[in-house]
Formats: structure tokens, sequence, C-alpha cells
């Protein structure tokens, strides 16, 4: 059984008096839930607590039954935390749809699997989550705007989990996209099509054809770019953050109503 980890904290519940179950993101891109025994601080000691949202941990487990559902945890230390997010409530929302949207989508580690430590972190969910928090938080602290935050999360997103949209080609015709003025983003087949090749019933209603050409735009850079040079994009509309939203939520079987951050944002 692996005992070492590291790894985002996603979610946390108040356990008894002083105690927090915690589901945590490890490096490999997948989660595990564990309990924090006097998690919350306090006691006689008056201990503090730096278990919160979007913070990174390292922990040391006990060792468990291979059926265990939920691992306790024998020592921790803190990694890494942000600080401004906590002092902005938009931030904090953004980032609360992070860690839910990330929790939702990864699946849970197996600890006693051998080949655990050749999982790396280099495509996976932890990646692009740690980026996101990372690069809000510096945001943050330059007082620059994060408009953009969500799009660029929901493409990276959208790639880490292999649905990203056909953005060459039309996913009707197969004409080239870049040529073409006007474009619709088609769930049901997974990418963009030229908007002459659709009938009335087809007709992408939530953004018109230019403006469905100036997300592809945004969406073509996303797919080019490291999450360190999407840093000075312009700001994204909200309508296509929301917009990559239910293409998200179709692609990968989730209703909507399931996100319960997302009504903050969009």
């Amino acid at each position: 059984m692996i005992t070492k980890l590291e790894g985002i904290i996603l979610s946390k519940v108040p356990f008894k008096d002083r105690h927090l179950i915690c589901r945590l993101l490890l490096r490999s891109g997948e989660k595990i839930s564990v309990v924090f025994y006097g998690g919350q601080g306090g006691g006689t000691k008056k201990k503090s607590s730096f278990l919160e949202l979007g913070h990174l941990v390292k922990v040391e487990l006990t060792r468990a039954k291979r059926d265990a559902s939920i691992y306790s945890v024998k020592e921790w230390s803190l990694s890494w935390h942000h600080k401004g997010i906590r002092e902005n409530h938009r931030a904090f929302y953004l980032m609360c749809a992070f860690l839910e949207l990330s929790d939702k989508l990864v699946v849970e580690a197996n600890l006693f699997e051998s080949l655990y430590h050749e999982q790396l972190e280099k495509d996976s969910m932890f990646k692009v989550l740690s980026n996101a928090i990372f690069y809000l938080e510096r945001k943050i602290q330059k007082g620059e705007q994060f408009n953009s935050d969500l799009f660029i999360f929901l493409g990276k997103t959208l790639i880490d989990q292999g649905v990203f949209p056909e953005r060459n080609n039309c996913v009707l015709s197969g004409v080239d996209l870049s040529s073409v003025s006007e474009i619709a983003l088609l769930d049901e087949q997974g990418g963009f099509a030229d908007i002459s090749c659709l009938n009335q019933d087809m007709l992408d209603l939530k953004i018109n054809g230019s403006e469905a050409k100036v997300m592809w735009n945004y969406l073509c850079q996303l797919a080019m770019q490291k999450y360190d040079q999407l840093q000075s994009f312009n700001e994204v509309p909200v309508k296509f953050s929301n917009r990559m939203i239910d293409y998200l939520c179709y692609q990968v079987q989730v209703p909507r109503s399931e996100f319960k951050t997302f009504s903050l944002l969009v």
C-alpha cells in the first residue's frame, strides 16, 4: 500500500468535534477520501488548522485493508497554499467550481496498485487544477482581472478528458474551418460545423455563427498553448464559458444541475 502522498483538497466535511473528512486529488490524477483526526484544530493546545479548500498537502496514511474506502491520516504538512483567493469572494467561488468539477470527473485511486508510482501528473487532472489555482492566485496578488480563467480551465479539462471539440474541419462536410466565417458547435457531433451545412433544427441558438467563430479562435489558441502562455488572454465573454459548460456536461454525461457552483459564475 502507498502511504506517502501529496494532493489538493477538493472538499472537506466536519466529523465529530475536531476531525475532518476530506477528498484529495493526487498527483496521479485520482482521488482518495481521508480522515484528518484533529484536523479542525483547537483542543487543549489550541492548534490551528491549515486544511482549507485548494491547499496542497503532504500526507502519510496509516495502513489499511485493501477494501478501505476512507483512509486515516497519521501525519500531514502543508506544501502550498493560496492567500488572496480566500479574500476575494468571486475568486473563491471560481476556485470552488474548479474543485467541484475535478471531483466529479476523477476516479478513486487504488493505493494497492503496484504500478501506482509510475502514474505521473504530466497530463492528469491534477496538473490542470493546480495550474488553475496557481494562476488564479497570482492574478489576485497582482490585482489583475480573472474573467478568462473559467474558460481556460474548461478548455484544458476537455483536453484532459479527451473530448476537446474538433476544430480543424467541419464535422459534417470535412471542410477546413479556418476559411469559414460562421460556424456552430454541435455537442452530439463533438465539434464545430460550417453553419451552411445545418438545417434549421440543428442550428446552435445559444450563440450565433459569427460569435461561435470567435469562440473557435479562442479554443484554437487554448489547445496549442500552455497554461502560462494563456495568462495574456483577452477577456472571454461569459456566454462562451457558459456554452463550454453545456458541451462538457453533454460529453461526460453529467447533468448541469449536479454542479452547485456553476450558478454562482454564469
